[in-house]
């Protein structure tokens, strides 16, 4: 679904690098550099998830709520 966003977002936005090719480094590019360190922090219990499938004001709550947490 990402992938399809973001080639349709490249047939109007103007960006050269919204092809398959460059959606295909990108993408690996995060998994073998951001996931790493994303994977190191959850060992630690350093990560909320949130989904992000939701009203905005639903995710907010949410965000709020694991920002409250932190005190």
């Amino acid at each position: 679904i990402c992938v399809e966003r973001c080639l349709s977002r490249g047939l109007t936005s103007g960006r050269t690098d919204d092809n398959a090719e460059s959606l295909k480094k990108r993408i690996q590019t995060y998994r073998d550099s951001t996931m790493p360190i994303v994977d190191h922090f959850r060992k630690l219990n350093l990560v909320s998830e949130i989904q992000g499938d939701r009203s905005p004001n639903e995710v907010f709550e949410d965000v709020k709520k694991v920002f409250a947490s932190l005190k």
